[in-house]
């Protein structure tokens, strides 16, 4: 049996790293923070190459794949430290083609498909733990929605807003009355984040992802946003080690590439082997949540934490290779590890995983006794 990827796949993914290589270079990402960095190219341009059609179904004007087609383009997406808010925007794509009623499905997917329509996910909080089910905002009988949010990438540039509250997905329009951002100041000046909070917002049944609340919506939109940071956790990781490794090869100390000696042999070959399996698990957890897998959840989480443990490494190994130079701002490498640190904390760190994986595993031992 043939586990690879076709060559459409890897076709894609070609296309989409010359197009993020020309647009987002390391030694331009700081001139593209804020507002800057919202040029409208680089969004009609993903559009243009079908980046957001890939999920929406083909009766919206989409191609109608599954998430295991954006594990490449999740890793080219990393390595580019593109912004967050285009894996915001697939992640909401998945939830509305799958949850969402007919009247949100023909309002919100073909805008996404043609790039016309961007969408940021609200889901932390200050106050609770990574586990969605903990959410304080909520939405009270007459339709007035409370509480804040935090860590929401571009949302001042997007055009939907999908926020989870106690039990359900709201889908808000950015302008809607009373939703306040405000920017935040943060370790990654390329996410442009903000808080997001619901004062005196009113939020109709038709705001409401498929007219209903849904634990299951909830649940999905956190696994599928978790592999998705994987992915990009796991192109930031090889992007990282390939710089390092070219300037192994041309710094020279005592007449020798210092790639030749052999600690850092060793220390690029354990970044490697680790990179390797990190991948793996990855690629699985996308086939899982495509497949919506029993062990989806169990799968996510292994992906989640091996990627964040893996992309921290190479981040951190990467600027040590370089030494001096490594800290200092101008290289511009520090860009990766910031990302890095941001994405470990997105849809769970690794302790919050590692204890999730424990309970699965408990719970399957137990289902086995019985």
């Amino acid at each position: 049996m043939n586990f690879d990827f076709d060559d459409e796949q890897y076709s894609f993914q070609e296309s989409l790293a010359r197009f993020l290589g020309e647009t987002f270079p390391l030694d331009k990402h700081e001139k593209l923070a804020g507002a800057s960095r919202d040029h409208a190219g680089y969004w009609a341009g993903l559009a243009e190459l079908g980046l957001f059609c890939l999920l929406v179904p083909e009766a919206q004007d989409g191609i109608g794949l599954s998430a295991l087609d954006l594990a490449l383009p999740a890793e080219e997406l990393g390595k580019a430290i593109a912004p967050l808010s285009i894996a915001d925007t697939l992640a909401a794509t998945d939830l509305i083609a799958r949850f969402g009623t007919e009247a949100q499905k023909a309002k919100y997917l073909p805008g996404i498909a043609t790039g016309e329509l961007r969408a940021a996910i609200a889901m932390l909080e200050a106050e609770t733990g990574y586990d969605p089910a903990t959410v304080n905002a909520a939405r009270a009988a007459d339709g007035t929605l409370s509480g804040t949010k935090i860590l929401v990438a571009h949302a001042a540039n997007a055009d939907l807003i999908v926020t989870v509250v106690k039990g359900a997905i709201l889908l808000l329009d950015r302008d809607t009355p009373g939703l306040v951002l405000a920017a935040h100041s943060d370790i990654d000046p390329t996410s442009d984040f903000c808080s997001v909070t619901l004062d005196g917002v009113t939020a109709g049944a038709d705001a409401v992802l498929g007219g209903a609340g849904s634990d299951e919506a909830v649940a999905r939109l956190f696994d599928v946003g978790a592999t998705l940071a994987a992915g990009l956790l796991i192109g930031l990781a090889e992007k990282v080690f390939e710089v390092a490794l070219d300037y192994m090869k041309t710094r020279v100390q005592f007449d020798k590439p210092i790639g030749s000696f052999q600690a850092l042999k060793h220390r690029s070959a354990d970044i490697k082997v680790n990179l390797e399996g990190a991948r793996a698990g990855a690629y699985y957890a996308f086939w899982a949540v495509a497949e919506d897998a029993p062990d989806r959840s169990r799968a996510v989480s292994i992906a989640k934490a091996y990627a964040g443990d893996i992309a921290r490494l190479a981040a951190n190994e990467g600027i040590q290779f370089h030494g001096g130079m490594g800290f200092t701002w101008e290289l511009g490498i520090h860009h990766y590890l910031r990302r890095v640190k941001v994405l470990e904390a997105l849809y769970g760190d690794a302790t919050f995983h590692r204890e999730r994986v424990f309970a699965h595993t408990l719970a399957g031992l137990g289902t086995q006794a019985a």
